[in-house]
């Protein structure tokens, strides 16, 4: 069984660059496909295209967390029609503040997530992750020939863009961590572009965007775990990062690409630009966790793909033989 996960690139949309986008992948002959950046106005062309290479059970952020919304609000509509029967000012503003809470105002709604499968597959509840904007997260059980298996993709914000992106980014990891760290009868994966870590040493050392805490060689940085940024202590901003990249592991959610070449291994997904190789500049944001259960057998990255210019990323491959 082969996934391939990858960012398409919101900013290189439109018919012809699916097609190319679609036919580049499916030359790896995947059985599932999990794309983060699918716009709402390229959904339907993914889907045509990836159907047509044989993928066609497919699920889509975007759409479900619109359905999930639907029935969030008709459940809560009916507890606050019968709490305010008689007060229809109560009522009125009840319903205001269910649609802001449903809908945060700075939420973007045209980027989502899919995921498109050889197998058929049954949505999860995207509710079921906190996290500020639900649309950045799809969730399915996968009914593969050799059993079932969760599959959960994901897109983390980047923190470009001002203080608030960053707070997001932030709660996103946090939110995710928090649905993923426990026991599950099911194997799962979780794939994606997380926008983490900052760097990874040949040591084995993981260096997170906020590494303040880290001690120096003296075990001293001068700066107590409980000073804040942003309002939260470095600590929490630190282990939002760590949580996902090690601390996922203690629930059967190992980093398949370390998992199997350790950390001498360099590699990246991203680089700021499509010319010669900045290495030190380029980042492995996009990754693969999966259950030891799924026993995974290769996982690798496909820079052919960024190289050609369909996409700031490079997709990450990983073949499973439960």
């Amino acid at each position: 069984m082969r996934l391939i996960s990858w960012n398409v690139d919101l900013f290189r949309s439109g018919l012809k660059s699916v097609e190319k986008k679609v036919e580049a992948v499916c030359q790896h002959s995947p059985d599932i496909v999990a794309f983060q950046e699918v716009t709402d106005r390229d959904l339907p062309l993914f889907r045509e295209e990836l159907a047509a290479y044989g993928l066609i059970y497919s699920v889509d952020s975007l759409a479900l967390v619109e359905i999930a919304r639907v029935a969030y609000m008709a459940e809560r509509l009916n507890e606050l029609r019968a709490r305010n029967a008689t007060d229809p000012f109560q009522f009125a503003y009840g319903i205001s503040r269910l649609s802001e809470q449903c809908s945060p105002s700075n939420e973007s709604k045209d980027c989502g997530c899919l995921i498109a499968s050889r197998y058929p597959l049954t949505p999860l509840n995207p509710f079921d992750f906190d996290i500020p904007w639900k649309q950045r997260v799809v969730s399915a059980v996968i009914s593969a020939p050799t059993g079932e298996f969760e599959l959960h993709n994901a897109h983390v914000p980047t923190a470009i863009g001002g203080r608030r992106n960053e707070i997001v980014k932030a709660e996103t990891l946090v939110g995710i961590y928090r649905r993923l760290a426990t026991s599950s009868a099911r194997p799962r994966i979780l794939c994606g572009d997380l926008h983490i870590p900052e760097a990874e040493r040949s040591d084995g050392t993981i260096v997170p965007f906020y590494k303040d805490i880290i001690p120096n060689e003296n075990y001293n940085t001068g700066i107590s775990e409980t000073d804040e940024y942003l309002g939260r202590p470095r600590k929490w901003w630190y282990n939002a990062e760590m949580n996902i990249l090690a601390g996922l592991a203690e629930y059967d959610l190992p980093d398949v690409f370390r998992r199997l070449h350790g950390y001498r291994a360099r590699e990246y997904s991203w680089c700021p630009d499509r010319g010669p190789e900045d290495v030190p500049k380029c980042k492995r944001y996009d990754h693969i966790f999966a259950s030891v259960r799924l026993n995974p057998t290769a996982c690798w990255y496909l820079h052919d793909l960024r190289g050609q210019g369909l996409s700031d990323h490079s997709a990450v491959v990983a073949d499973f033989a439960p």
